[in-house]
C-alpha cells in the first residue's frame, strides 16, 4: 500500500525526468519507476507537464533554501552575494535533472524544458535582487539599479561556471570570489 501517492509519484518523476530528460520521459515510465498503474498517476497529475512543474517546485523550494541559508549570516553583503550565487549555481551543476533539462534546452528547444529552466532562472535572479537590495538598505551596497545588478551578476556567473569551465580549467570557489570582488564589486578603475 503506498503510503503518500503523491510524493511517491514525484519521486519517479524527477528521476525518470534526470534519466530521459523531459522529451525522452512517458508517464508509464514514472509510473514503473513508482511501482504502479499509469491510471494511478492520472489520480494525482493530469498529464507529464503538470509533474514536471510540481518537481521543478521542489527545485526551486531547495534553490529558496539556499538563498535563506545564506541571507541570514553576518558576512559582508558581497561575501553573501558571492555564496548565495555560487551555492546555487552548483546546485544546478550538480543536480542531474537540471543538466538534463539545459541540454534539451540547447539540443531540441522543448517548449516546456525552456519553461522550467527559464522558471528556475528567473527565480535565481529574483532572489539575487532582493540580496542586492538589502545590501542596499543597509548601506553596503551602492547600486543604480537592483534588478540589472541582480542580472549582470548572474550571468557572469555563469559564464565563469559554465563557458570559462568549458575552455579552461574551473576557478575554485575562492578564485572565482577574487575575480568578481576585484573586478565587478570594487571596479577595475584605478582610484
Amino acid at each position: 500500500m503506498i503510503t503518500n501517492k503523491r510524493a511517491t509519484i514525484l519521486e519517479a518523476a524527477k528521476r525518470a525526468f534526470s534519466l530521459f530528460g523531459y522529451k525522452g520521459t512517458s508517464v508509464a515510465h514514472v509510473a514503473k519507476l513508482a511501482g504502479i498503474g499509469k491510471g494511478t498517476i492520472y489520480t494525482e497529475f493530469k498529464n507529464k507537464e503538470e509533474m514536471l512543474e510540481a518537481v521543478m517546485d521542489g527545485i526551486l523550494h531547495d534553490l529558496g533554501t539556499i538563498f535563506e541559508r545564506v541571507k541570514h549570516n553576518d558576512e559582508r553583503s558581497i561575501l553573501k552575494l558571492h555564496r548565495a550565487l555560487y551555492d546555487t549555481l552548483q546546485y544546478r551543476k550538480e543536480h542531474q535533472l537540471l543538466m538534463h533539462l539545459a541540454e534539451e534546452v540547447n539540443v531540441h528547444g522543448t517548449k516546456e524544458a525552456v519553461s522550467a529552466m527559464q522558471k528556475v532562472e528567473d527565480f535565481i535572479i529574483t532572489a539575487l535582487e532582493q540580496a542586492v537590495a538589502q545590501g542596499v538598505e543597509k548601506g553596503r551596497l551602492q547600486v543604480m539599479d537592483t534588478e540589472i545588478t541582480a542580472f549582470t551578476i548572474y550571468k557572469l556567473y555563469i559564464a565563469f561556471i559554465v563557458d570559462w569551465e568549458a575552455k579552461k580549467r574551473p576557478l575554485t570557489e575562492e578564485e572565482l570570489f577574487q575575480v568578481f570582488e576585484n573586478h565587478i564589486f570594487k571596479g577595475i578603475v584605478v582610484r
